[in-house]
């Protein structure tokens, strides 16, 4: 499949993974509780059911009837392009302040050791790396466009006072030896 958009689905109701294909999973631990971070056939999945928080990046729209709560967006995979939305969770006290950009095939960090990541074909990754306990950035490559979608996601209080922007221009990369 070739698909034209991307969209994000963030939520605080599990969207269902039943008919995905699950290429690899990774527990970890985001904000003080048990999270995983699935990368599957169509993208990348996330639940963290103790806040609750759950997030599929797909290119196939929503697959049921969503909640009030659920933030469903739209991004075109056109290079740099970009999409800033902020996320409430049902608590009101946190916030997934999420950047998705496009950028070039060759800004996949290729040394760049991920948390998890599956190749499904030739220059066709996913890819997630936790920067920490309440970041995550997920690389997504579609050789056939030239392109790799770049996603930070970064969990916040309402107490916090940072800036909604979360990816600077590419040069943010993370920088980590190769295996």
């Amino acid at each position: 499949m070739s698909p034209q958009k991307l969209y994000l689905i963030q939520s605080e109701c599990p969207q269902s993974l039943d008919g995905i294909d699950i290429k690899a999973t990774h527990k970890a631990v985001f904000w003080a509780h048990t999270a995983q971070f699935h990368i599957v056939g169509e993208s990348h999945a996330v639940s963290v059911p103790a806040l609750p928080f759950y997030e599929i990046f797909s290119c196939q729209p929503a697959r049921a009837e969503q909640t009030p709560s659920t933030t469903v967006k739209a991004i075109q995979l056109t290079l740099n392009a970009e999409l800033n939305i902020v996320h409430t969770l049902a608590d009101n006290c946190r916030t997934v302040r999420t950047t998705v950009r496009v950028e070039p095939l060759e800004a996949f960090p290729s040394a760049e050791s991920f948390t998890v990541a599956h190749k499904f074909a030739k220059n066709a990754y996913t890819a997630i790396t936790l920067i920490s306990q309440r970041e995550y950035r997920t690389y997504h490559t579609y050789p056939e466009h030239n392109l790799t979608v770049v996603s930070c996601h970064r969990m916040v209080s309402s107490a916090d006072t940072e800036s909604p922007q979360t990816i600077e221009p590419s040069t943010q990369w993370l920088a980590i030896e190769t295996r």
